[in-house]
């Protein structure tokens, strides 16, 4: 990173009173790809499984045509169901469509419980170790994401990271997602909340996740602070209908200057 940007980071922390993580692709990950799980599952329990290559461009459509019908994880309605819908779709684009009852949910427990489960998830490297760190100079952390409630509600704590956390803003909760500025609005309101100040402005949160979309561009139309972590060929976008809103001096320098490519930078921003 270049020594100005470097600079104009450490000016930035100064103001800085809560931080913002997106979640999966930023702290956590799968273990395996969405693909390879859903195949191996249908390999314990359906006859003629989807290999993993059918399954991958079946479950980006699958999952956009359900987020497209059904937003937001159904919001307000059953997540669970959400699911199940999603999953017979992808199921159907792979050519599955005389699959019954008995034996398509007997496929869904197996994905969805495996999402339930560990196995599912990995953290992601430093990540423990950042938020540890944060934690214990006296910021406010949170996050901000476009998921399901159950990656808040299950699979933080499972992973022991729920611990670090002070605020949980959701998708599911809400009927927003990012880069959409109800939700960032929300997470400004419950940092000024918790901190029992509402003079706290945008400016003073700072957001970081690996979708530059919906984290960084969503972020700074918001007026927030923002990190781009860019994990390369590691990053994973499903929801690549989004488009980045703008916000004041957006350019490729901007995004540049303002992005990372290990969680653990953001150590030697706040070491000082």
């Amino acid at each position: 990173m270049k020594m100005k940007t470097a600079q104009r980071l450490m000016k930035t922390v100064s103001v800085i009173r809560a931080i913002s993580f997106d979640i999966t692709g930023t702290l956590i990950d799968h273990q395996e790809s969405i693909a390879e799980t859903y195949a191996r599952c249908a390999q314990l329990t359906l006859t003629d499984p989807p290999s993993a290559e059918e399954m991958q461009p079946a479950f980006r459509r699958a999952f956009k045509e359900a987020s497209k019908n059904e937003p937001y994880f159904g919001y307000p309605g059953n997540e669970r169901e959400w699911w199940k819908y999603t999953v017979r779709l992808c199921l159907e684009y792979t050519g599955k469509i005389d699959i019954n009852e008995d034996e398509f949910n007997r496929y869904f427990y197996r994905v969805y419980q495996h999402f339930g489960s560990p196995k599912g998830y990995t953290v992601l490297p430093q990540v423990r170790e950042c938020l540890k760190f944060l934690s214990e100079k006296g910021l406010l952390l949170g996050v901000t994401s476009n998921t399901p409630h159950r990656t808040i509600d299950t699979t933080l704590p499972m992973l022991d990271l729920s611990k670090y956390f002070d605020f949980f803003v959701c998708t599911a909760d809400l009927g927003a997602e990012k880069p959409e500025p109800e939700i960032f609005n929300r997470t400004l309101f419950e940092v000024q909340t918790l901190l029992n100040d509402f003079t706290i402005q945008p400016h003073q949160i700072l957001h970081i996740g690996d979708s530059l979309v919906a984290d960084y561009c969503g972020a700074r139309a918001a007026g927030f602070s923002a990190l781009y972590l860019n994990r390369g060929e590691k990053s994973i976008t499903f929801q690549d209908w989004l488009v980045a809103p703008t916000y004041p001096g957006k350019s490729n320098e901007d995004i540049h200057e303002h992005t990372i490519h290990e969680i653990s930078q953001v150590v030697s921003f706040f070491n000082h």
